[in-house]
């Protein structure tokens, strides 16, 4: 696991340059500021499953595709939350304003889209409904942040949609790839 990590690492590099050395630096702020990569490694253990020999750079690819929804999410959400900080670290709302912060965490969406699309259609079609998920997530927290009798089955939408969906399209996104049969997919 130590080495397919290595290769998670130099992957989310690799994946964020682009010709515009701002934006390069916008975009792999969080990347080089570290992180479990919790989504990476939940996508190649679904993909080792059954499998001695060491994962596909396809199940990477897959695994940094999350890991950008993720990184995506995290610049949106510093800006909704007035963050100065993350991971110790200045956020980018707080270091280059919100514009940026936003136009990063949607250019790290937009590669996630197109590292996805390469991988086929059903790893798209996937990762697109997850972002949607995580944006219906975001919304029911917005819309119940200061509700002091919000209910338990609105703070699990919340966590399901914020959470959950991008731990379970990683999962799937790690087996699909590996070409593991429908029923380890859904598993």
């Amino acid at each position: 696991m130590d080495a397919d990590r290595q290769r998670v690492e130099s992957a989310l590099l690799t994946a964020v340059k682009n010709r515009d050395a701002h934006l390069n630096e916008l975009a792999a702020h969080l990347i080089v500021a570290g992180g479990k990569r919790l989504r990476p490694v939940m996508t190649v253990a679904a993909a080792a499953v059954g499998n001695d020999e060491p994962v596909s750079d396809d199940v990477i690819q897959g695994g940094i595709s999350c890991e950008l929804v993720h990184l995506g999410s995290l610049y949106h959400d510093d800006v909704m939350d007035e963050a100065a900080t993350r991971r110790g670290v200045e956020t980018v709302n707080a270091r280059w304003g919100n514009l940026q912060a936003i136009l990063a965490g949607d250019f790290l969406l937009a590669k996630a889209s197109e590292i996805a699309a390469a991988l086929g259609t059903e790893v798209a079609t996937l990762l697109a409904q997850t972002i949607g998920h995580l944006c219906e997530g975001q919304i029911e927290e917005l819309t119940k942040a200061f509700d002091v009798s919000r209910s338990v089955p609105s703070y699990l939408v919340s966590i399901e949609g914020k959470t959950a969906s991008l731990f379970s399209t990683a999962a799937r996104i790690g087996a699909l790839v590996a070409g593991h049969d429908r029923v380890v997919v859904e598993a």
